[in-house]
């Protein structure tokens, strides 16, 4: 079949799921034989692992006191005009966000493309009016939609009265494998400062939609409980580049922290971005996955983990159930629950049968999952696209 040239556009060079949905996706489709060229803004730092598609970085330098509204049309303009001077075309121009989803919208407005295509990862409650607009129109105006879960497959059905086409999130099956030996968990333990302790370990930064707050009261309920034993516990957070300003959220977790008297740097861990490459090092540190999301496209990282030997809590919500089992291949709690969930964590840490059914089961739920698979599903659509477009 003839190769396709694809144009892949995320708002960020930051390890956010929809920027490693882009990189992941557009790795495999090359793989498949089709040219894939990645677009993305950029304030200096480069995309946060090494890329092997080809891919441009748009010059977006921060700006002093800058307002969300004014970031938000700034981002789409210097974003527009960029891909206005593009002198190469394509096939397929797909977007991640509703950033450069907005782009494309401008683009085809002008006549310079026909039709362009969507993933929508999962919808925020945004409070920014710049925002709320740029994320309504690229839900509203793309040609083609696809969404990562059933659940927002219904929500975009019956909300907005669309009919987008699911295809699921993949995981790196190589890069995230169980690594056998006592050794190996030791020296990764030593790696992240946290050695000879228990260790629960949760990404995705501080901030609302990720609950960190609910983990923040759960852990410290564990971690009382194996103080008593003579035990020490520690919570390693990753991630949290973002877009949004969530430092209100912020500000009320370090103060509830403070209160508690846990101890940043040694009970806390606040890891920030984790390099690429100490990723899968980072889920073999740790003794248990928190994920007790309130909102979700689809949970990337619980199937990272899981194919990492991790054995996962998550919160007992769509599209986390979509292919997570309680008492199967992970425990499920309410989201809220921080008593429900410091049990869980307990008697995950304390149950080595129990550990070792979910890590079993959870592995076998990972391998159901590829990237290979997930960009096979994503070239039969774009086929199906322009066979309709002709």
């Amino acid at each position: 079949m003839e190769s396709l040239k694809i144009a892949l556009l995320t708002y960020s060079t930051k390890p956010r799921g929809g920027v490693v949905h882009t990189l992941s996706l557009g790795e495999e489709l090359a793989r498949l034989g089709h040219f894939v060229h990645v677009y993305a803004l950029n304030s200096g730092e480069g995309f946060f692992r090494a890329v092997k598609v080809p891919h441009f970085l748009i010059p977006c330098d921060a700006v002093a006191n800058e307002t969300m509204d004014e970031k938000v049309e700034r981002y789409i303009k210097v974003y527009s005009e960029f891909m206005a001077g593009v002198k190469d075309s394509y096939d397929i121009y797909h977007a991640e966000d509703c950033i450069s989803a907005n782009v494309l919208f401008e683009l085809r407005n002008r006549g310079l493309i026909k039709f362009f295509i969507r993933t929508v990862h999962h919808i925020d409650d945004f409070t920014s009016q710049s925002l709320i607009d740029c994320q309504l129109k690229s839900i509203l105006e793309p040609d083609h939609l696809v969404v990562v879960s059933r659940l927002w497959e219904k929500i975009l059905h019956s909300e907005y009265s669309l009919n987008p086409t699911v295809i699921n999130n993949g995981v790196d099956l190589e890069k995230f494998r169980i690594q056998e030996g006592a050794d190996i968990k030791k020296k990764a333990k030593e790696s992240f400062s946290v050695k000879e302790r228990k260790v629960i370990l949760s990404i995705g930064g501080i901030e609302p939609r990720k609950n960190s707050l609910t983990i923040l009261r759960a852990f410290n309920i564990a971690k009382s409980y194996f103080e008593k034993k003579g035990e020490g516990l520690t919570w390693l957070i990753g991630g949290g580049e973002t877009l949004f300003d969530y430092r209100a959220y912020r500000d009320e977790f370090f103060s509830e922290v403070k209160r508690s008297g846990c101890e940043l740097g040694k009970d806390i861990i606040v890891l920030g971005n984790v390099p690429d490459d100490s990723i899968p090092r980072l889920y073999i540190a740790a003794d248990v996955f928190v994920f007790p999301s309130v909102k979700e496209g689809w949970g990337l990282v619980v199937l990272e983990a899981m194919a990492s030997g991790l054995p996962v809590i998550a919160s007992n919500i769509e599209p986390l159930t979509e292919y997570l089992k309680d008492g199967g291949n992970s425990i499920l709690v309410l989201p809220m629950d921080y008593e429900a969930l410091a049990r869980q964590i307990i008697k995950l840490l304390e149950e080595p049968e129990l550990r070792n059914i979910l890590i079993k089961n959870g592995r076998k739920t990972a391998k159901a999952f590829s990237w290979r698979n997930t960009a096979l599903k994503h070239e039969e659509f774009y086929r199906g696209v322009l066979e309709r477009v002709k």
